[in-house]
């Protein structure tokens, strides 16, 4: 997927692959996606019992959308939805597309089809940053027997081979700003309100597959397992600043099992 903002868009027929219709301008302002360095180095604090999972079953949790927003700790009620901005008309870029084409314009509608969207979408979210975080500590775990991994954003790119999986960093917008549909469905999901920028986050997002279906209350599918080679995406493991001897220790056994090529490491914050 090119990260460069396109500055048009128009219908196209699936069986000829030609225009079926006016081209519209879009808003490079509104382009929910972007790219970072294959360099950055990408974050992911989790309790203990996330780490064990990702090694025992190498692989990745991406959980389901619409389960963040009845996470206390994440509390986002826009994720994967339309924002504030919405309530006072559709984003340049929509009202442009929607002058042009005869296509549905209801926003109650839409806003019944986004739900069902992030009931479909799965999501795994990455720390940007140079180094450890406070803030993501307290956010993002429920105490000192926690730790952080770190990756880059090229060991993901290469060994997250999905190729369904979207990966861009996320874009953080103020409440007057009106998402935009034009983009795709799962374009919604890079976008988040300015009051989450200090994640910095880098997100993977999954959608459901053909053939594959969703119950909302089956705990089986609160999110989908992707394979992964934890050695090659797991770069350095740090426990929390506050963690006990004891838990080292059973970090280090379990690294010792899954991860023999790396050192677990103290954090570098006062506890």
């Amino acid at each position: 997927m090119s990260r460069l903002p396109p500055t048009h868009a128009v219908l196209i027929d699936r069986r000829t692959g030609k225009p079926v219709g006016p081209i519209t301008p879009i808003a490079a302002r509104e382009w929910p996606f972007g790219k970072i360095a294959g360099s950055e180095i990408l974050w992911r604090y989790m309790d203990f019992w996330k780490f064990e999972s990702v090694l025992t079953k190498s692989a990745l949790f991406f959980t389901r959308q619409d389960l963040f927003t009845r996470d206390p700790t994440i509390g986002d009620v826009f994720e994967g939805v339309f924002s504030k901005g919405n309530a006072a008309g559709w984003s340049d870029s929509d009202q442009a597309f929607y002058d042009a084409y005869p296509v549905e314009q209801s926003p109650d509608k839409l806003k019944e089809a986004l739900e069902i969207h992030r009931q479909c979408t799965f999501v795994s979210c990455w720390h940007r940053n140079t180094k450890e975080s406070r803030e993501m500590w307290n956010a993002y775990t429920g105490g000192p027997e926690s730790l952080v991994v770190t990756t880059s954003a090229k060991a993901l790119e290469r060994f997250v081979r999905d190729h369904d999986i979207m990966k861009s960093p996320v874009r953080y917008h103020g409440e007057a700003f009106r998402r935009s549909l034009v983009f795709g469905w799962s374009g919604i999901s890079f976008y988040k309100p300015s009051r989450f920028a200090f994640e910095r986050e880098f997100r993977m997002v999954r959608p459901l597959r053909n053939g594959e279906s969703v119950i909302p209350d089956n705990k089986a599918d609160y999110g989908r397992f992707v394979p992964i080679r934890p050695r090659k995406i797991i770069h350095r493991v740090i426990t929390h600043p506050r963690a006990t001897d004891t838990f080292k220790k059973e970090v280090d056994a379990l690294m010792s099992r899954f991860l023999k090529a790396r050192k677990r490491e103290d954090s570098t914050l006062l506890p």
